[in-house]
């Protein structure tokens, strides 16, 4: 399956972060990031909350929703894999709050780093188990 998810997102001073943190915990349940204070480029405040996700029922229950989501569209996966393993993914924030997952390719977004277990781990054996999943 995987061996964890490490996830990434901004809060910008116009954002309510606790609709974000709502949002992503749509995504990841029970999700508890670290903050990080930071500043825009034109001086605006931003909040980055980061962390990991490693305990096992947790992984579970985000690769049941994955599996929902991405059943049958692999081919929106494939070339977001890194030739260690890992899935990059990026879901919209907003749609996130309405409990869409939807992948994204900008910024703003819940970004995700999923380890995807793979021996050796290499790219092709990645790809492989994540389609084992999604069939």
């Amino acid at each position: 399956m995987i061996h964890n998810i490490s996830y990434r997102l901004m809060v910008y001073g116009t954002e309510d972060e606790e609709k974000v943190l709502e949002a992503l915990r749509n995504v990841i349940p029970g999700a508890t990031p670290e903050r990080e204070k930071a500043e825009g480029y034109h001086g605006n405040p931003i909040t980055v909350l980061m962390g990991r996700l490693d305990r096992r029922r947790a992984l579970r229950e985000f690769m049941d929703e994955f599996r929902e989501v991405f059943r049958g569209r692999m081919d929106e996966l494939e070339d977001r894999f890194d030739e260690n393993g890992n899935l990059f993914l990026r879901l919209d924030k907003q749609k996130a709050l309405e409990g869409v997952w939807e992948p994204v390719r900008h910024g703003d977004a819940i970004h995700l780093k999923i380890k995807v277990e793979a021996y050796p781990a290499k790219r092709e054996v990645a790809v492989e188990n994540i389609r084992k999943i999604l069939e």
